[in-house]
């Protein structure tokens, strides 16, 4: 099985490129950002985590306040990502293990952080999502309670674009629809080829 690394930062596009993956040539796909979600809603041990070591509150949360909280704060975001990161880690084992069982070919493993945390030896090739930082900013302005200093912060956490670039299989340039869908359809291809070598 080959196990493709998706990557890239904030608003870049990822999660509509695992739905072309997912539902154009049926992949099985991996999203660490629904995972995240879906442990916020859950896990009861991380949802009193982030209550009582986060937040210092007793109120339900979203992923915007965690945001703002965590990204103005250094020791907050150590902590939280000390706890979630492990969580994330076995859902995603559980995943690669299951499409194992199903002798799945190839499978898209999204990783927003697959550099900044040396992740790359969990997969055997890795796509690079990127666009220019004028989209970025305009995707990631609608999103609730982002603001710009806050993708600031974000984006000074995160490895600079050029140096993932260098260390990337694949690029896509997430601009428009009809580059992105004629990107995604080579790489498909090019990793079928492999499959079949």
């Amino acid at each position: 099985m080959i196990k493709v690394g998706l990557t890239g930062s904030i608003a870049v596009g990822k999660s509509f490129i695992l739905d072309i993956f997912k539902e154009k040539y049926f992949l099985p796909v991996f999203n660490s950002d629904n995972c995240v979600r879906s442990l916020y809603k859950e896990n009861s041990k991380l949802i009193n985590f982030i209550k009582k070591e986060i937040l210092y509150t007793e109120h339900n949360f979203n992923n915007s306040q965690i945001a703002r909280v965590v990204f103005s704060d250094k020791e907050k975001l150590m902590k939280l990502e000390g706890f979630i990161h492990p969580l994330v880690k076995q859902e995603r084992k559980k995943f690669i293990s299951e499409e194992m069982k199903k002798n799945s070919d190839i499978v898209i493993i999204e990783i927003p952080l697959l550099f900044e945390k040396k992740l790359e030896k969990e997969v055997d090739h890795i796509i690079l999502v990127r666009t220019s930082k004028d989209i970025q900013k305009q995707r990631v302005l609608k999103r609730n309670g982002m603001t710009e200093e806050l993708f600031n912060k974000i984006n000074k956490r995160q490895m600079a674009t050029e140096d993932k670039a260098k260390k990337s299989d694949y690029i896509i340039d997430s601009y428009d629809y009809d580059n992105v869908t004629k990107e995604v359809k080579e790489i498909y291809e090019d990793i079928v080829r492999k499959v079949n070598a």
